[in-house]
């Protein structure tokens, strides 16, 4: 028996998913805390006595990161984390931070960098991030190219490579409607639309059917209906590729003790297409969101479309 997800659970296959790189070149300042020193930008919180190779001493870090060597160039981020000897039988430290940037372009946003060092040569893995960087991986190289005179430190220079996945965004959507009564079955689409191609209507005295082709977001074409049974009459639509319907017009009214969809008019960025059916009952109106258009429908409907609405997306 399969088990069934609980209500704070939500899945979903993401299509077209790619990854952009980002190239960073930049130099990360280090200053040792010390005797004397009254701007370091690190700190020791533990070193245990009588260890070899710095084994334990654990040291908090806010190096500041920047676009040049020199201690004017512009800041650009903040290395905050901390390093710790590792090694017990020969010198290595491991290296844990966070790239948190602060300049206009990725203020905000960071890499997770983890990795270790000895000498003046390392390699560490960057294993995620947040913001513009969210999902990221790559490497970061870092080589010091120098002391800090007379303050104990040194510089860093880093060159970065790091791998974000572009998830495309789900376009906002606007349910609207339905229009009609409350009989016949309920139909949907299962793929958010983008934007209609064609539209089908069978009719007669009323509207007896929907079908329609569209783009949903991913970008693929999608055919939906017919939503209803068969009419005396059929009109396809065919938009034009600049074309999009931008309000649609109709009347509802009750026939066999039924309330349903009697008339449908389709206005489009170029022209009106319709109506379709006879205009008898109780006139309705989509009146979509500035900047919108009707990217598909919905439905109620059995012999006949008994319900009506729309789904209105940016254009």
């Amino acid at each position: 028996m399969a088990a069934t997800n609980p209500s704070y659970y939500q899945s979903g296959v993401c299509q077209d998913i790619k990854q952009k790189e980002h190239l960073f070149h930049l130099y990360m300042n280090q200053i040792f805390d010390g005797p004397g020193v009254t701007n370091a930008n690190q700190v020791s919180v533990v070193n245990p006595p009588g260890q070899l190779f710095g084994f334990g001493h654990t040291v908090a870090n806010d190096w500041t990161i920047r676009d040049g060597p020199a201690a004017n160039a512009n800041l650009v981020a903040r290395a905050r984390g901390m390093h710790m000897g590792a090694g017990k039988v020969d010198e290595n430290w491991l290296f844990c931070h966070n790239i948190l940037f602060t300049d206009t372009r990725f203020k905000g946003s960071s890499l997770k960098v983890l990795g270790d060092f000895v000498g003046n040569n390392s390699e560490w893995a960057i294993v995620g991030g947040s913001g513009e960087f969210a999902y990221a991986q790559g490497v970061v190289v870092a080589k010091v190219i120098q002391t800090v005179p007379p303050t104990p430190g040194r510089t860093w220079e880093l060159r970065i490579s790091a791998f974000c996945l572009c998830i495309p965004k789900a376009i906002p959507m606007t349910k609207m409607g339905p229009w009609g009564g409350d009989g016949g079955t309920s139909f949907d689409i299962t793929e958010l639309p983008r934007s209609l191609q064609t539209v089908t209507i069978r009719c007669g005295d009323v509207i007896n059917s929907v079908m329609f082709s569209y783009t949903d977001q991913t970008g693929q074409k999608k055919t939906a209906g017919p939503w209803g049974g068969d009419g005396a009459l059929t009109a396809t639509i065919t938009l034009a590729p600049s074309e999009f319907i931008k309000q649609v017009l109709g009347t509802t009214g009750a026939v066999g003790g039924e309330t349903i969809v009697t008339s449908l008019t389709l206005v489009s960025s170029v022209t009106t297409y319709g109506p379709f059916g006879k205009a008898n009952g109780t006139p309705f109106s989509s009146e979509i969101p500035e900047g919108n258009n009707i990217g598909g429908f919905y439905a109620r409907a059995g012999g006949s479309v008994n319900a009506l609405g729309i789904y209105a997306c940016p254009i």
